[in-house]
């Protein structure tokens, strides 16, 4: 049985770094293929994660050249941004350019009562915006006194989401059409209420990543935390 390693999260200048070392090895031959979503795996990509078979971004594939055999696995990457132009050669140039593509990116961490906004360029933070509203969580009364909270909390969430797609609206208005993609951390519920109340232009929603980011507790030091993990990249390897 064929024994893999992973999944695990490389940064994309530890990857880059990484195909230099594969370029060096002695006899090294490589087919590297860039697909996008939708793509079919063969047999030979065994024993990967599901999510490996799914990724709305794309795949990309590493083999390396052996006797008796035209491929052999080496290694399968989930990338951060989605595969736009696919692509099959022998050469690491198409995965380089692709990994050090300029992207300019709006990012949204949000829980309830905390924002954090960002918009990153080349995985530097040119702008960010952190705030608070109060939502409180919980009420134990019945009766009027927990309609009220309700209404209370439903008028708390409200702010809450208007304050931060407004601060959004106004950062991403800073590059007009410019925005390359946004991507969102926090609760999936929350953010999937949140985006129904913000209502972003078309154009940002075709842009908008699958994946979302883990985060804690939304602010600063979450932003930079988020950058890095948006570049970079789900990996398995296999045995040379």
């Amino acid at each position: 049985m064929t024994t893999t390693t992973g999944p695990k999260t490389v940064h994309t200048s530890e990857l880059l770094e990484r195909l230099i070392d594969m370029e060096i090895e002695p006899g090294a031959e490589f087919v590297v293929e860039l697909l996008g979503p939708g793509y079919v795996l063969g047999a030979e990509w065994v024993d990967l994660p599901k999510s490996f078979y799914e990724s709305e971004n794309g795949i990309i594939l590493i083999s390396s050249s052996v006797i008796d055999h035209p491929f052999k696995p080496r290694m399968v990457l989930l990338p951060p941004f989605p595969i736009r132009d696919v692509s099959e050669s022998n050469s690491f140039e198409e995965l380089r350019e692709f990994a050090s593509e300029g992207r300019l990116t709006a990012i949204v961490l949000l829980r309830l009562g905390n924002y954090a906004v960002g918009i990153a360029e080349n995985e530097q933070l040119v702008i960010t915006k952190t705030g608070s509203r109060y939502v409180k969580g919980q009420h134990r009364k019945g009766g009027q006194s927990s309609n009220r909270f309700r209404r209370n909390r439903e008028k708390w969430i409200r702010e809450l989401f208007d304050e931060a797609s407004e601060i959004l609206k106004s950062r991403i208005n800073q590059y007009p059409g410019e925005i390359d993609h946004v991507v969102l951390g926090g609760d999936r519920v929350v953010l999937g209420q949140f985006l129904k109340r913000a209502d972003l232009d078309r154009s940002l929603m075709q842009g908008l990543l699958p994946q979302r980011l883990s985060v804690a507790q939304p602010g600063r030091k979450s932003l930079d935390d988020a950058v890095h993990e948006l570049w970079s990249y789900r990996v398995v390897e296999y045995p040379n």
